[in-house]
């Protein structure tokens, strides 16, 4: 009976082995499937991303109780692999599981399939791995794959672009203008870069700005003692990728609203050329422009008169506003006062001398930059031209015929000196004189004559005043008289207009010896 049993058992044992009753022969198991994959279409050349893939056994049982399992970037297993693993299906095997991009490969490792069939793939992408270009993703979990594309973007280059500029509404003639930008890199690259910051066509002043990828900086420049016209100008940031502006208004002390002044001259009325008079009349004002008149001035002559500030004409000019018809008049002028018409005019005598000329120039330029008589420079803004409104009085001494005597110069030196000396002089800047070569150049003309027949028609030595070469230029003959006289001849003449009061000595009426011994 022993035997028959161990037999009977042997061929159960066959028969049950021939039925597949271990399980050891997996034929006709489940297999997976990926039913998804899912990631970026794109990413920056820095940027990270997330693969993930969802796989599927059908056919499985499990609890129901357990979630999808799935692993981290970094090819750890998650939160609830430990307790997926532990329920895992114990009839199939553990699967292999790759994720690949291009060549490059992101997880490799062999899972447990979890008990309710369904698994969970995720892998990391750095793109600062991987070129630029276009990249084929790759799954595979056991036999079973699928693929999608990604594209590694180029990295942008440094570019450079003035996103903000912080500046006041508006700056006053002369100040500093600070003006900051704010400077960004829109690229994935670090780069350097000069930026260019101007205002109105005053100078630039460069910066050189280094910034890392997508960072900024903000800059700051000061342009000092700004002298621009009035009015609107841009401030201007600029890199080689963009350009910003915005306007900043700068407020001009000028009623022009400007500095320089257009100057057309009419001078056809003129025998000579009196460029140079002008010149040296605006030069004047150039000079002493913030002293009289507050503002800053520079006249630049053109020759269309539809583009004058300023039209200077030389003409006669015979009546001047509401003053004395029986003047003689050597200039007028349009009176500035809030604000200047287009154009101003200034009217001169064409045929005084030019010493006359530049001193009249230069008194109407004043009322067409809003000084009225009586204003600083007194001497020059005086509503009467004189010998006490000249700094130097200039004076050229002539003889009727054939070269002044050396004793005749001293002489008329010494009876002008006595004048530089007094402190009687009308007006409060005192007198000085020169000696020039020309009628021409002369406030004032002395002629000596040996001889003479213009003072007195009879004969006889004297002195008197007659009209000189020019409109309004004076003439002082000395005819006929003795040297030791010829200084006080010349105080006599020039005392009525310089001195406040006329001395005794000095008058018409003074004896021979007085007059020898003027001045002591």
């Amino acid at each position: 009976m022993r035997r028959t049993t161990v037999v009977l058992a042997l061929a159960v044992l066959v028969a049950l082995a021939g039925c597949g009753g271990l399980g050891s022969d997996t034929a006709g198991a489940p297999s997976p499937s990926i039913e998804s994959v899912s990631a970026p279409e794109s990413l920056g050349h820095d940027e990270r991303g997330t693969v993930e893939a969802t796989v599927r056994w059908e056919g499985l049982t499990g609890d129901g109780s357990a979630g999808d399992v799935s692993t981290g970037g970094d090819g750890s297993a998650g939160e609830d692999e430990s307790a997926g693993e532990d329920r895992a299906n114990a009839t199939l095997d553990p699967v292999r599981v790759t994720v690949r991009v291009g060549d490059r490969t992101l997880r490799d490792e062999n899972r447990s399939v979890p008990a309710n069939g369904s698994m969970t793939v995720t892998a990391a992408i750095d793109a600062a791995t991987l070129d630029p270009g276009d990249h084929e993703i790759a799954v595979t979990v056991g036999e079973a794959s699928a693929t999608r594309r990604i594209t590694i973007e180029e990295a942008r280059a440094a570019t450079f672009a003035v996103s903000e500029i912080e500046a006041p509404e508006s700056v006053a003639y002369g100040e500093d203008l600070t003006v900051a930008a704010t400077v960004t890199n829109g690229g994935d690259v670090a780069g350097t870069q000069t930026v260019s910051v101007r205002y109105g066509s005053g100078a630039t002043a460069n910066r050189t700005v280094a910034l890392d990828g997508g960072t900024e900086t903000r800059l700051s420049v000061t342009f000092a003692d700004v002298r621009l016209d009035g009015g609107s100008h841009r401030v201007v940031v600029a890199t080689a990728n963009r350009t910003r502006e915005r306007a900043v208004t700068l407020t001009h002390p000028s009623p022009y609203g400007k500095t320089t002044l257009r100057l057309y001259v009419d001078d056809e009325a003129v025998d000579r050329n009196v460029s140079g008079v002008v010149a040296a009349a605006t030069g004047y004002w150039e000079r002493t422009d913030e002293r009289y008149l507050g503002y800053p001035v520079t006249y630049e002559r053109v020759s269309d008169e539809e583009r004058a500030d300023v039209i200077l004409r030389f003409d006669r000019v015979e009546r001047c506003g509401v003053e004395d018809g029986d003047a003689r008049y050597f200039g007028c002028a349009d009176l500035l006062v809030d604000e200047s018409r287009t154009p101003m005019t200034a009217t001169v005598e064409p045929n005084i001398s030019d010493a006359e000329m530049n001193a009249t120039i230069i008194h109407e330029l004043g009322h067409v930059q809003g000084l009225e008589h009586g204003e600083e420079p007194a001497d020059l803004m005086a509503p009467t031209s004189n010998l006490t409104t000249h700094r130097p009085v200039k004076v050229h001494l002539r003889a009727e015929s054939g070269d002044v005597p050396r004793r005749v110069e001293d002489e008329v030196a010494a009876g002008l000196d006595y004048f530089a000396d007094s402190e009687d002089i009308v007006g409060s800047d005192g007198f000085a004189w020169e000696f020039v070569d020309s009628a021409r150049e002369a406030h004032v003309q002395i002629t000596y004559d040996d001889r003479g027949n213009i003072c007195f028609a009879d004969g006889g030595g004297g002195s008197c005043t007659v009209e000189g070469e020019y409109y309004g230029q004076q003439d002082v003959r000395l005819e006929e008289i003795d040297d030791e006289v010829v200084a006080w001849h010349v105080g006599a003449s020039f005392a009525p207009v310089l001195l406040e009061e006329v001395p005794p000595e000095l008058m018409r009426d003074a004896d021979r010896r007085e007059r020898e011994e003027w001045p002591e």
